[in-house]
C-alpha cells in the first residue's frame, strides 16, 4: 500500500504541496480521462468514474475498512469541488 497523507492531520502541509506540485499533471490526466468517459452516455459516463475511482482506492488500500474511509474522504472533497464549481458559475463565493 502506499502512503496516503489524507489520513495524517499532522502532514496536511505536506500533502498540500504534494497536490499543488502534482496539479498540472493531475488536471492533464483528468482531462484525458475525461475526454475518453465523455464518448460514453452520461449515464455509462457516470458509471465508469465510479469504476475507475473504486478501482483506484483498492489499488491502494490493502483493507476495506482503510477504503471505505478513504472514500468518505474523497467523496467529501467530490461535495467540495461541486460547491465551488457551481458558486463559481453563479458568481458567488461557496457555501460551507
Amino acid at each position: 500500500m502506499l502512503e496516503l497523507l489524507y489520513n495524517d492531520e499532522n502532514r496536511q502541509g505536506e500533502l498540500a504541496a504534494n497536490l499543488k506540485r502534482d496539479r498540472p499533471e493531475i488536471q492533464r490526466a483528468v482531462k484525458k480521462a475525461c475526454k475518453v468517459l465523455n464518448r460514453l452516455s452520461p449515464d455509462g459516463a457516470i458509471y465508469g468514474s465510479g469504476w475507475v475511482l473504486a478501482d483506484l482506492i483498492v489499488s491502494l488500500m490493502d483493507d476495506e475498512e482503510g477504503a471505505l474511509e478513504l472514500l468518505r474522504m474523497v467523496q467529501g472533497q467530490i461535495e467540495r469541488e461541486f460547491k465551488m464549481a457551481y458558486a463559481d458559475k453563479r458568481g458567488a463565493a461557496p457555501l460551507n
